[in-house]
């Protein structure tokens, strides 16, 4: 190897070197930042936890409160029965809906003018 190969290999190795005690000086900063970013994935996860818990809850009270309507419902249909009073539907019951009854068509009568 000649000299000036040598001085141009010296200085490479110098510049990395630095380069390394740069990058080293970065990482507890990225270290930190790493540890931060953790933090609040893990918040976040542990919020979708309690989140997806509380919706689970809610849609077992929910169901529940339904049951619980549709009894009210059959008791005061039973009690209207009783009383020989029919009970009106609601116009937010959910279900089927009901067909309106269709006008009965009047007979045609023939034409007396026509043979």
């Amino acid at each position: 190897m000649d000299p000036t190969s040598a001085a141009e290999a010296r200085e490479r190795v110098a510049k990395w070197i630095d380069e390394a005690r740069q990058i080293f000086g970065l990482l507890p900063e990225l270290m930190v930042g790493d540890h931060q970013a953790s933090d609040r994935a893990s918040a976040a996860q542990k919020e979708a936890e309690k989140l997806h818990k509380e919706v689970e809850d809610l849609k077992r009270e929910n169901h529940l409160l339904r049951l619980e309507k549709d009894e009210i419902a059959q008791a005061m249909s039973q009690i209207a029965a009783k009383l020989g009073i029919t009970p009106r539907r609601s116009p937010f019951e959910r279900g089927m809906p009901t067909e309106t009854p269709k006008p009965a068509e009047q007979p045609r009568t023939s034409d007396p003018a026509k043979p």
